[in-house]
Protein backbone atom coordinates (compact mmCIF):
# COMPACT_ATOMS: atom_id res chain seq x y z
CA UNK A 1 0.00 0.00 0.00
CA UNK A 2 1.09 3.44 -0.48
CA UNK A 3 1.56 5.89 2.12
CA UNK A 4 -0.68 9.01 1.85
CA UNK A 5 1.51 11.94 0.57
CA UNK A 6 -0.30 14.63 3.27
CA UNK A 7 1.59 12.91 6.67
CA UNK A 8 -2.37 11.18 7.85
CA UNK A 9 -0.96 8.59 8.55
CA UNK A 10 2.03 8.27 11.26
CA UNK A 11 3.10 5.90 13.69
CA UNK A 12 0.17 3.49 12.83
CA UNK A 13 -2.00 5.73 13.68
CA UNK A 14 -5.05 7.50 11.20
CA UNK A 15 -6.40 10.41 12.09
CA UNK A 16 -10.06 11.04 11.71
CA UNK A 17 -10.55 14.77 12.30
CA UNK A 18 -11.41 15.67 16.13
CA UNK A 19 -12.41 12.08 17.18
CA UNK A 20 -9.67 10.03 18.79
CA UNK A 21 -7.18 8.22 16.44
CA UNK A 22 -7.63 4.58 14.92
CA UNK A 23 -5.30 1.91 15.11
CA UNK A 24 -4.61 0.66 11.67
CA UNK A 25 -1.97 -2.00 12.79
CA UNK A 26 -3.84 -4.92 13.55
CA UNK A 27 -6.09 -4.57 10.62
CA UNK A 28 -3.37 -3.06 7.82
CA UNK A 29 0.14 -3.24 9.26
CA UNK A 30 -0.53 -7.22 10.43
CA UNK A 31 -2.09 -8.05 7.28
CA UNK A 32 -0.51 -11.22 6.13
CA UNK A 33 1.36 -10.86 3.03
CA UNK A 34 -0.19 -12.46 -0.24
CA UNK A 35 2.37 -15.55 -1.33
CA UNK A 36 0.15 -16.44 -4.13
CA UNK A 37 -0.54 -14.80 -7.19
CA UNK A 38 -4.07 -14.48 -9.63
CA UNK A 39 -2.47 -16.31 -12.45
CA UNK A 40 -2.44 -19.16 -9.88
CA UNK A 41 -5.57 -19.38 -9.30
CA UNK A 42 -6.47 -18.69 -13.06
CA UNK A 43 -4.35 -21.66 -14.12
CA UNK A 44 -5.74 -24.04 -11.04
CA UNK A 45 -9.27 -22.87 -12.82
CA UNK A 46 -8.41 -23.73 -16.18
CA UNK A 47 -7.30 -27.06 -15.32
CA UNK A 48 -10.44 -28.06 -13.74
CA UNK A 49 -12.60 -26.20 -16.99
CA UNK A 50 -10.61 -27.56 -19.62
CA UNK A 51 -10.57 -30.84 -18.26
CA UNK A 52 -6.81 -31.78 -17.38
CA UNK A 53 -3.60 -30.14 -17.71
CA UNK A 54 -3.26 -30.56 -21.72
CA UNK A 55 -7.01 -28.42 -22.33
CA UNK A 56 -5.96 -26.01 -19.78
CA UNK A 57 -2.45 -25.28 -21.42
CA UNK A 58 -4.28 -25.44 -24.59
CA UNK A 59 -6.52 -22.98 -23.29
CA UNK A 60 -3.86 -20.12 -21.66
CA UNK A 61 -1.42 -20.58 -24.26
CA UNK A 62 1.11 -21.91 -22.01
CA UNK A 63 3.31 -25.20 -21.65
CA UNK A 64 1.77 -28.22 -19.78
CA UNK A 65 4.68 -28.02 -17.50
CA UNK A 66 3.57 -24.25 -16.76
CA UNK A 67 0.65 -25.34 -15.69
CA UNK A 68 1.58 -28.81 -13.53
CA UNK A 69 4.23 -26.55 -11.80
CA UNK A 70 2.26 -23.55 -11.03
CA UNK A 71 -0.54 -25.31 -9.22
CA UNK A 72 1.82 -27.72 -7.75
CA UNK A 73 3.09 -24.34 -5.63
CA UNK A 74 -0.17 -23.53 -5.05
CA UNK A 75 -0.74 -26.61 -3.32
CA UNK A 76 2.31 -26.10 -1.55
CA UNK A 77 1.79 -22.66 -0.49
CA UNK A 78 -1.48 -23.38 0.59
CA UNK A 79 -0.88 -26.74 2.04
CA UNK A 80 -3.70 -28.31 1.26
CA UNK A 81 -3.92 -30.84 -1.60
CA UNK A 82 -6.28 -28.95 -4.63
CA UNK A 83 -5.75 -32.52 -7.49
CA UNK A 84 -5.71 -36.34 -6.58
CA UNK A 85 -4.43 -38.50 -9.53
CA UNK A 86 -6.73 -41.10 -10.21
CA UNK A 87 -5.05 -43.18 -13.06
CA UNK A 88 -3.59 -40.99 -15.55
CA UNK A 89 -6.46 -38.12 -14.59
CA UNK A 90 -6.50 -35.54 -11.71
CA UNK A 91 -9.76 -34.89 -10.00
CA UNK A 92 -10.49 -31.84 -7.97
CA UNK A 93 -10.54 -32.88 -4.04
CA UNK A 94 -13.25 -31.87 -0.89
CA UNK A 95 -10.65 -28.66 -0.23
CA UNK A 96 -10.33 -28.11 -3.75
CA UNK A 97 -13.94 -27.57 -4.40
CA UNK A 98 -14.49 -25.45 -1.68
CA UNK A 99 -11.39 -23.12 -2.83
CA UNK A 100 -12.71 -23.24 -6.22
CA UNK A 101 -15.54 -21.02 -5.68
CA UNK A 102 -13.58 -18.61 -3.45
CA UNK A 103 -11.01 -18.03 -5.81
CA UNK A 104 -13.02 -17.71 -8.59
CA UNK A 105 -14.61 -14.58 -7.04
CA UNK A 106 -11.15 -13.43 -6.01
CA UNK A 107 -9.88 -13.32 -9.94
CA UNK A 108 -13.78 -12.18 -11.00
CA UNK A 109 -13.59 -9.25 -8.68
CA UNK A 110 -10.09 -8.46 -9.55
CA UNK A 111 -11.01 -8.44 -13.13
CA UNK A 112 -14.41 -5.38 -11.80
CA UNK A 113 -11.79 -3.82 -10.00
CA UNK A 114 -9.67 -2.90 -13.07
CA UNK A 115 -12.51 -2.51 -15.24
CA UNK A 116 -14.07 0.06 -12.60
CA UNK A 117 -10.27 1.71 -13.29
CA UNK A 118 -11.06 1.84 -16.30
CA UNK A 119 -14.55 3.37 -15.96
CA UNK A 120 -13.14 6.15 -13.61
CA UNK A 121 -10.89 6.92 -16.11
CA UNK A 122 -13.06 7.58 -19.13
CA UNK A 123 -14.93 9.26 -16.18
CA UNK A 124 -17.83 6.73 -15.74
CA UNK A 125 -18.66 6.01 -12.46
CA UNK A 126 -19.23 2.34 -10.89
CA UNK A 127 -21.21 -0.19 -13.13
CA UNK A 128 -24.46 -1.31 -12.57
CA UNK A 129 -25.29 -4.84 -13.67
CA UNK A 130 -28.82 -5.72 -13.97
CA UNK A 131 -31.31 -8.56 -15.24
CA UNK A 132 -34.25 -7.73 -15.92
CA UNK A 133 -37.70 -9.70 -16.62
CA UNK A 134 -38.62 -9.00 -20.35
CA UNK A 135 -42.15 -8.44 -18.68
CA UNK A 136 -40.35 -4.83 -16.13
CA UNK A 137 -41.61 -1.89 -17.98
CA UNK A 138 -37.69 -0.18 -19.65
CA UNK A 139 -38.69 3.35 -19.22
CA UNK A 140 -38.71 3.56 -15.50
CA UNK A 141 -34.58 2.50 -15.53
CA UNK A 142 -34.75 5.91 -17.68
CA UNK A 143 -36.23 7.62 -14.81
CA UNK A 144 -34.38 6.01 -11.46
CA UNK A 145 -31.03 6.81 -13.68
CA UNK A 146 -32.10 10.57 -13.61
CA UNK A 147 -32.89 10.88 -10.10
CA UNK A 148 -28.81 9.65 -9.92
CA UNK A 149 -28.26 12.50 -12.08
CA UNK A 150 -26.58 14.17 -9.22
CA UNK A 151 -23.70 12.11 -8.78
CA UNK A 152 -20.50 13.48 -9.63
CA UNK A 153 -19.43 10.68 -12.41
CA UNK A 154 -21.70 9.00 -14.74
CA UNK A 155 -23.32 5.94 -14.04
CA UNK A 156 -22.98 2.86 -16.45
CA UNK A 157 -26.14 0.97 -16.48
CA UNK A 158 -25.85 -2.89 -18.27
CA UNK A 159 -28.99 -4.77 -18.75
CA UNK A 160 -29.53 -8.28 -19.61
CA UNK A 161 -33.01 -9.39 -20.00
CA UNK A 162 -33.44 -13.10 -17.87
CA UNK A 163 -35.91 -15.34 -16.87
CA UNK A 164 -36.12 -16.42 -13.50
CA UNK A 165 -33.58 -19.06 -13.32
CA UNK A 166 -30.69 -17.03 -15.85
CA UNK A 167 -31.56 -14.10 -12.66
CA UNK A 168 -30.87 -16.90 -9.96
CA UNK A 169 -27.96 -18.01 -11.87
CA UNK A 170 -26.55 -13.85 -12.70
CA UNK A 171 -26.98 -13.18 -8.45
CA UNK A 172 -25.20 -16.47 -7.15
CA UNK A 173 -22.23 -16.20 -9.89
CA UNK A 174 -22.21 -12.99 -9.39
CA UNK A 175 -22.54 -11.50 -12.50
CA UNK A 176 -24.81 -8.67 -11.30
CA UNK A 177 -25.64 -6.48 -8.58
CA UNK A 178 -29.72 -6.39 -8.86
CA UNK A 179 -31.96 -8.77 -10.45
CA UNK A 180 -35.81 -7.88 -11.32
CA UNK A 181 -37.25 -11.37 -11.26
CA UNK A 182 -40.84 -13.37 -10.25
CA UNK A 183 -38.73 -15.26 -7.81
CA UNK A 184 -36.44 -14.36 -4.77
CA UNK A 185 -33.30 -16.10 -5.18
CA UNK A 186 -32.88 -18.17 -1.94
CA UNK A 187 -30.13 -16.27 -0.06
CA UNK A 188 -30.98 -13.03 -0.87
CA UNK A 189 -32.77 -9.95 -0.16
CA UNK A 190 -35.82 -8.94 -2.55
CA UNK A 191 -38.63 -6.50 -1.92
CA UNK A 192 -41.48 -6.38 -4.17
CA UNK A 193 -41.22 -3.83 -7.09
CA UNK A 194 -44.23 -4.20 -9.74
CA UNK A 195 -47.03 -6.43 -10.09
CA UNK A 196 -47.65 -6.53 -13.84
CA UNK A 197 -51.30 -7.76 -15.27
CA UNK A 198 -51.35 -9.75 -18.34
CA UNK A 199 -53.63 -10.39 -20.49
CA UNK A 200 -54.68 -12.72 -23.05
CA UNK A 201 -55.02 -11.19 -26.45
CA UNK A 202 -55.99 -12.27 -30.02
CA UNK A 203 -56.93 -10.36 -33.53
CA UNK A 204 -60.26 -9.46 -33.60
CA UNK A 205 -61.20 -11.33 -36.59
CA UNK A 206 -59.38 -14.98 -35.12
CA UNK A 207 -61.65 -17.57 -35.42
CA UNK A 208 -61.64 -18.25 -31.50
CA UNK A 209 -64.14 -14.69 -31.39
CA UNK A 210 -66.37 -16.58 -33.61
CA UNK A 211 -67.46 -19.28 -31.11
CA UNK A 212 -69.29 -16.30 -29.25
CA UNK A 213 -68.75 -17.99 -25.76
CA UNK A 214 -66.71 -18.51 -22.64
CA UNK A 215 -63.75 -20.33 -23.87
CA UNK A 216 -61.66 -23.52 -22.63
CA UNK A 217 -58.25 -24.66 -22.63
CA UNK A 218 -59.22 -27.10 -25.27
CA UNK A 219 -60.57 -24.34 -27.65
CA UNK A 220 -57.20 -22.55 -26.79
CA UNK A 221 -54.91 -26.10 -27.83
CA UNK A 222 -56.62 -25.14 -31.50
CA UNK A 223 -54.36 -22.03 -31.79
CA UNK A 224 -50.85 -21.26 -31.71
CA UNK A 225 -49.46 -19.81 -28.36
CA UNK A 226 -47.39 -16.77 -29.45
CA UNK A 227 -45.01 -17.08 -26.50
CA UNK A 228 -42.18 -14.23 -26.04
CA UNK A 229 -38.68 -16.07 -25.09
CA UNK A 230 -37.82 -15.04 -21.29
CA UNK A 231 -41.58 -15.35 -20.00
CA UNK A 232 -42.00 -18.08 -17.17
CA UNK A 233 -43.53 -21.57 -18.46
CA UNK A 234 -46.72 -20.98 -16.98
CA UNK A 235 -49.30 -18.60 -16.43
CA UNK A 236 -51.25 -18.02 -13.48
CA UNK A 237 -55.04 -17.06 -13.78
CA UNK A 238 -56.33 -15.06 -10.29
CA UNK A 239 -53.49 -17.25 -8.54
CA UNK A 240 -55.63 -20.74 -8.18
CA UNK A 241 -54.98 -22.13 -12.15
CA UNK A 242 -52.06 -22.94 -13.63
CA UNK A 243 -52.38 -23.02 -17.89
CA UNK A 244 -49.37 -24.71 -19.15
CA UNK A 245 -47.91 -24.62 -21.85
CA UNK A 246 -49.22 -26.02 -25.07
CA UNK A 247 -48.17 -28.31 -27.56
CA UNK A 248 -47.90 -25.61 -30.59
CA UNK A 249 -46.46 -23.03 -29.22
CA UNK A 250 -44.75 -20.09 -31.37
CA UNK A 251 -41.60 -18.68 -29.82
CA UNK A 252 -41.02 -15.04 -30.79
CA UNK A 253 -37.91 -12.72 -29.24
CA UNK A 254 -40.19 -9.89 -28.47
CA UNK A 255 -43.42 -8.27 -27.89
CA UNK A 256 -43.21 -6.01 -31.38
CA UNK A 257 -42.48 -9.37 -33.17
CA UNK A 258 -45.39 -11.29 -31.23
CA UNK A 259 -48.18 -8.22 -32.06
CA UNK A 260 -47.01 -8.50 -35.89
CA UNK A 261 -47.76 -12.36 -35.63
CA UNK A 262 -51.06 -11.70 -33.69
CA UNK A 263 -52.14 -8.88 -35.84
CA UNK A 264 -52.05 -11.07 -39.02
CA UNK A 265 -54.97 -12.94 -37.36
CA UNK A 266 -52.69 -15.97 -36.29
CA UNK A 267 -52.71 -16.97 -32.57
CA UNK A 268 -53.05 -16.03 -28.80
CA UNK A 269 -51.08 -13.98 -26.39
CA UNK A 270 -50.59 -13.69 -22.60
CA UNK A 271 -49.00 -10.12 -23.08
CA UNK A 272 -48.48 -7.37 -20.30
CA UNK A 273 -51.46 -5.13 -20.58
CA UNK A 274 -49.20 -1.82 -20.21
CA UNK A 275 -47.27 -3.08 -23.35
CA UNK A 276 -50.81 -3.62 -25.57
CA UNK A 277 -52.91 -0.85 -24.10
CA UNK A 278 -53.01 1.13 -26.97
CA UNK A 279 -53.41 -1.77 -29.28
CA UNK A 280 -55.93 -2.88 -27.15
CA UNK A 281 -57.59 0.72 -27.36
CA UNK A 282 -57.45 1.07 -31.53
CA UNK A 283 -59.14 -2.46 -32.15
CA UNK A 284 -55.97 -4.11 -33.46
CA UNK A 285 -56.14 -7.11 -30.66
CA UNK A 286 -59.13 -8.01 -28.02
CA UNK A 287 -59.06 -9.56 -25.00
CA UNK A 288 -60.20 -13.23 -24.93
CA UNK A 289 -63.22 -14.25 -22.89
CA UNK A 290 -61.30 -17.31 -21.50
CA UNK A 291 -63.73 -19.15 -19.02
CA UNK A 292 -61.07 -19.43 -16.24
CA UNK A 293 -59.80 -15.98 -16.36
CA UNK A 294 -58.49 -13.49 -19.14
CA UNK A 295 -55.95 -12.14 -16.95
CA UNK A 296 -53.61 -12.57 -14.16
CA UNK A 297 -50.60 -10.68 -12.30
CA UNK A 298 -47.18 -11.46 -11.43
CA UNK A 299 -45.58 -9.90 -8.61
CA UNK A 300 -41.94 -8.49 -9.96
CA UNK A 301 -39.09 -8.25 -6.90
CA UNK A 302 -36.08 -5.81 -6.66
CA UNK A 303 -33.65 -8.26 -5.40
CA UNK A 304 -30.07 -6.77 -4.04
CA UNK A 305 -27.10 -9.47 -4.95
CA UNK A 306 -23.98 -9.61 -2.93
CA UNK A 307 -21.85 -7.16 -4.35
CA UNK A 308 -24.20 -4.37 -3.56
CA UNK A 309 -23.02 -2.83 -0.36
CA UNK A 310 -25.03 -0.65 1.87
CA UNK A 311 -23.94 2.48 0.63
CA UNK A 312 -23.11 1.46 -3.33
CA UNK A 313 -24.37 3.48 -6.62
CA UNK A 314 -26.31 0.02 -6.85
CA UNK A 315 -28.16 0.51 -3.58
CA UNK A 316 -29.15 4.29 -4.27
CA UNK A 317 -30.36 3.07 -8.07
CA UNK A 318 -32.31 0.42 -6.46
CA UNK A 319 -34.22 2.98 -3.74
CA UNK A 320 -34.46 5.54 -6.78
CA UNK A 321 -36.36 2.70 -8.76
CA UNK A 322 -38.84 1.60 -5.96
CA UNK A 323 -39.68 5.13 -5.87
CA UNK A 324 -40.45 5.49 -9.61
CA UNK A 325 -42.25 2.07 -10.01
CA UNK A 326 -44.88 2.78 -6.85
CA UNK A 327 -45.77 6.18 -9.16
CA UNK A 328 -46.10 4.04 -11.76
CA UNK A 329 -48.22 0.71 -10.49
Amino acid sequence: MTEPMDGSLASGKLLDGEGPSVSVESASLKARNLRISLKQWKMFHAVIDFDGFFGAADSLHVTQSTISHAVAKLQEQLGVPLLALKGRKAQITEEGKILLERSRDLVRNAIELEELAENLRQGWGPEIRLAMDPSFPPHLLTLALRKLSSFPQKIKLSVKEATPHEAKQALHDNTVELAISTQVAFGFAGRELAQIEHVAVAHPENPLFALKRELTVDDLKTQFQIAVSGSDDYVASEGTYRLPRYSRPWNVSSLDRAIAVLRHGFGYAWLPKYQVQQWLDGNYVRILPIVSGSSYKTSLHLIVGRPAVADSVARTFAEALHSCSERFF
